[in-house]
């Protein structure tokens, strides 16, 4: 491995990928901090902003993730490079979940500083396993119909119906389950999330593959 040329991919990746849904989320999470009395606030009331309030940054933050060169029209001359585009993805996956996880600490860190009594490793782990696993859905359904809105309204759609069944259907796998003292659940949203990254990538590599062949 050529570790110059993975580092030049990487930070490459980091100059492609837009950071204005970043700056959005900070700003959509920085409105919210600002909104609530923190005297007043409880453990359900912060699980209840992780999970349901901030949880579909993720969607807004990982649809674009594969639509990146169609949007630009370039994605032939991706498609015919040597370097293999998976690896482009996954970096930009790594970038997206990081400046995601980064979102969530700005918003739960201070509160913590500040003396606010809570279990900050229990629900920033379980909302950001919620954001991201949404996000990945946005991904994958992005990359599947190359369309922004579909990859927005599919896992928006998901979301507001696992907000009004409360999980009815879904039990063990309840986006909110933290705020129903399901923790465990946050393991499996984050467990899947990560085996449908591994799977993505293979099959982005297998038609990566075929269209090199044209």
């Amino acid at each position: 491995m050529d570790i110059r040329l993975e580092r030049r991919i990487f930070y490459n990746n980091i100059k492609i990928i837009s950071f204005n849904t970043m700056v959005l989320a900070l700003a959509y999470v920085g409105a919210i901090y600002l909104m609530i009395n923190k005297n007043d606030l409880s453990g359900y009331s912060l699980i209840f902003m992780g999970e349901q309030l901030i949880s579909p940054i993720g969607i807004v933050m990982f649809v674009r993730t594969t639509l990146i060169e169609d949007e630009y029209g370039i994605s032939e001359m991706i498609y015919s490079k040597v370097y293999p585009y998976w690896k482009n993805i996954l970096y930009r996956i790594i970038i997206i979940s990081t400046q995601l996880f980064f979102v969530y600490s700005i918003f739960f860190i201070p509160l913590k500083i500040i003396g606010m009594d809570f279990h900050i490793a229990n629900i920033l782990f379980g909302s950001y396993a919620t954001a991201l696993y949404l996000g990945i859905i946005a991904m994958i359904l992005g990359y599947m119909s190359k369309e922004i809105s579909i990859g927005i309204l599919a896992p928006f759609l998901y979301y507001f119906f696992e907000m009004f069944s409360k999980g009815k259907l879904t039990k063990g796998l309840y986006l909110f389950g933290m705020g129903v003292g399901n923790y465990i659940s946050k393991i499996k949203l984050f467990s899947i999330a990560i085996t449908a990254i591994i799977v993505f990538l293979f099959i982005i590599n297998r038609d990566h593959r075929k269209l090199s062949r044209y």
